[in-house]
């Protein structure tokens, strides 16, 4: 990507990098509980991870594929969810050398405080309108992100 475009104006960076500063603090702010104790955001990315997707790739390997991490971060983060008493973790049926983690009764529990539940409903008072434009920017952005 060109980040020095002949196309994109001064102004036009300038609001841009506006926006992407208010969505990092969007984000920030999303995560307000800063207790030693408290879950932190990869943390709950993990959760929510572990709790939609299907058993072959609730391993650390997916959890590294979907976070965009190597392997050891996303085993941290998967011991430390072990820790807490909010995942069980099994060996895999399929490949002795991976573990299948399962969110425990306490791990369900604390999925419904989940951050990002306070920003859906903040959302979803948004016209439908705004609400999909918003959804089609931000996915545009992703896309690109990943390219």
């Amino acid at each position: 990507m060109d980040l020095n475009s002949a196309t994109i104006t001064d102004n036009t960076l300038t609001r841009a990098r506006g926006v992407a500063h208010l969505i990092e603090q969007v984000c920030r702010f999303a995560y307000e509980d800063k207790r030693p104790e408290a879950l932190h955001s990869v943390q709950w990315s993990a959760l929510r991870y572990f709790s939609r997707a299907n058993e072959q790739v609730r391993t650390v390997n997916g959890l590294a594929k979907f976070l965009g991490v190597t392997s050891a971060p996303a085993s941290r983060t998967a011991a430390s969810l072990v820790k807490r008493g909010l995942v069980t973790m099994r060996q895999s049926p399929r490949d002795a050398r991976s573990n299948i983690f399962t969110l425990t009764e306490t791990g369900q529990q604390i999925l419904l405080e989940d951050p990002i539940g306070k920003v859906a409903h903040i959302l979803a008072e948004m016209s439908e309108d705004d609400l999909c434009r918003l959804a089609a920017a931000l996915d545009e952005v992703h896309s690109k992100l990943l390219s």
